[in-house]
């Protein structure tokens, strides 16, 4: 659950008497007084005293805030010198360019990261609010594509923890294909999203490769206690980096690519590059495409969506898939 504005205001102001080195060791009286001024609103002495728990609950449901009660004092203090809920201090600078980034933040939505990331999100957002009450946060400038309740996206936290914390996962996969479900051992290091799917790239057992999961196959993950067969990141970084899509094309290396396009569709390719290997000749009624690239399943899909505006030059395996719709494996 996230944390309401009012209860965020509250907290602002008990952060900000607890780290007055003015006006030291406030006692809850105090605290209570001075919602009153600043808020306009007289907390009871029971919800203060909720909130001192609540604001010392672990992440991510509080701040850690290490609040204690001092008796000799008769008032609260933190143990730990120059501690906030704010974690830092900000210039000005800072403050407009995390403002530019919540409002881009919001608009989006949060509809592509699991709860606990949409609860990050929300407690930054209830913070904004407060500090930007003149925002114009509700007027929505950016939208992005998402389709919400994706199959298998309810693992998206299991599968980011399995690449973050280095754990290895299994789980049974489903071939569309073969139309039959396997179990699986993966050495998880990357999740990627591709034409609005998310994908998961790992070390398959298996395989005895890197492989590409579809989060919309994966079924039943379970995170193992057993060792983790890393993969360097130099090949993890190059794995997608000479392919369009997620799936390459099995036994086809890296190659070139030649089309001829159209005119009017050409306007297409050169707004849009397929790749950054992408080079295009002029001619009168259409243009020459190439691209050096490992062929894929997702380019093969895009080639052929645009029908007879596509003529394939090279390589000619290529042409062949094209033109009889003779989908590889994935």
């Amino acid at each position: 659950m996230g944390i309401s504005k009012s209860a965020y205001r509250r907290y602002k102001v008990i952060d900000s008497m607890l780290r007055n080195k003015s006006r030291v060791y406030p006692s809850i009286e105090d605290i209570q007084e001075e919602c009153a001024n600043r808020l306009d609103i007289r907390p009871s002495l029971d919800t203060l005293e909720k909130d001192f728990r609540n604001m010392k609950f672990p992440e991510p449901d509080g701040f850690d805030a290490p609040i204690a009660y001092c008796r000799q004092n008769r008032g609260y203090h933190y143990t730990i010198p120059n501690y906030s809920i704010n974690g830092v201090s900000l210039t000005d600078k800072d403050v407009d360019s995390i403002k530019e980034a919540l409002e881009i933040l919001q608009n989006i939505g949060s509809s592509r990261v699991s709860d606990s990331f949409n609860y990050a999100l929300n407690k930054i957002l209830v913070s904004y609010k407060e500090e930007f009450p003149d925002s114009d946060s509700k007027r929505k400038i950016i939208e992005t594509e998402s389709v919400p309740g994706s199959r298998g996206f309810e693992h998206f936290e299991t599968l980011f923890n399995a690449c973050k914390n280095k754990t290895p996962i299994s789980f049974t996969h489903y071939s569309y294909q073969k139309r039959k479900f396997n179990s699986v051992i993966v050495h998880a290091v990357l999740l990627k999203e591709f034409d609005n799917f998310w994908y998961l790239l790992g070390y398959s057992e298996s395989h005895k490769e890197l492989r590409t999961f579809g989060f919309d196959r994966i079924y039943d993950p379970m995170l193992l206690n057993r060792k983790f067969i890393p993969t360097p990141q130099e090949v993890v970084n190059n794995y997608y980096k000479d392919i369009y899509g997620v799936y390459p094309i099995m036994k086809q290396p890296k190659q070139e690519i030649v089309f001829f396009v159209s005119s009017f569709v050409s306007n297409y390719f050169e707004a849009y590059p397929i790749h950054e290997s992408q080079k295009c000749e002029k001619y009168y009624f259409q243009n020459k495409f190439t691209i050096n690239v490992v062929p894929s399943v997702e380019l093969v899909r895009l080639l052929r969506s645009y029908g007879s505006e596509i003529n394939v030059l090279e390589p000619d395996w290529l042409d062949k898939i094209i033109n009889n719709r003779d989908d590889e494996e994935k």
